[in-house]
């Protein structure tokens, strides 16, 4: 029986298939859902970066929102007066975080799905999924089969391979 599903997001088109599969499954099963989003670490890529100049999004601000298109997702960036680039990155990626999880709730919900809970964690995204379905006891993981990762996905294997072949239920990645 499956009681609680993992689905962990990224925001990317795979993710996003994955989540409105792990909603049709649990709106059959009367499972759970637990949407997870794993905050990247370091500076923000060039485009987030660019994006957060062009927003405004820099030391000197005045508080207030911030309105912007990230991927296919208008997102409502709070903007404070940062003290530093490291400051910047993370609001902006918790803001993008709130966003993509916000999403998934919206394809639960249009499912008919009750029961869900959102998660943002710190880290390597293969290891806090890991952790999180251990923690959750979920049932499956259903995640895209390709993220928004770069190069290094590539060379190094990605977190979907990573997750199926660490984790102790059963994984279903959607293309």
């Amino acid at each position: 029986m499956i009681k609680t599903i993992l689905v962990p997001t990224d925001g990317s088109d795979h993710a996003v298939k994955a989540a409105t599969l792990a909603a049709d499954i649990a709106g059959k099963y009367g499972a759970k859902l637990v949407f997870l989003h794993v905050l990247p670490h370091g500076p923000l890529p060039p485009a987030l970066e660019h994006m957060a100049e062009v927003e405004h999004l820099v030391p000197g601000r005045k508080a207030g929102t911030v309105s912007s298109t990230v991927g296919t997702a208008r997102v409502a960036i709070p903007v404070t007066e940062p003290s530093n680039k490291e400051n910047n990155a993370r609001q902006v990626y918790e803001a993008i975080a709130e966003k993509l999880l916000a999403d998934a709730e919206s394809i639960a919900r249009k499912q008919g799905v009750r029961q869900f809970e959102k998660i943002t964690e710190d880290g390597d995204p293969a290891k806090r999924i890991i952790e999180q379905a251990r923690k959750c006891q979920a049932n499956l993981i259903v995640m895209g089969s390709r993220g928004l990762s770069d190069l290094k996905g590539l060379l190094m294997g990605s977190v979907s391979h990573k997750v199926s072949h660490l984790a102790e239920c059963s994984c279903i990645t959607v293309r």
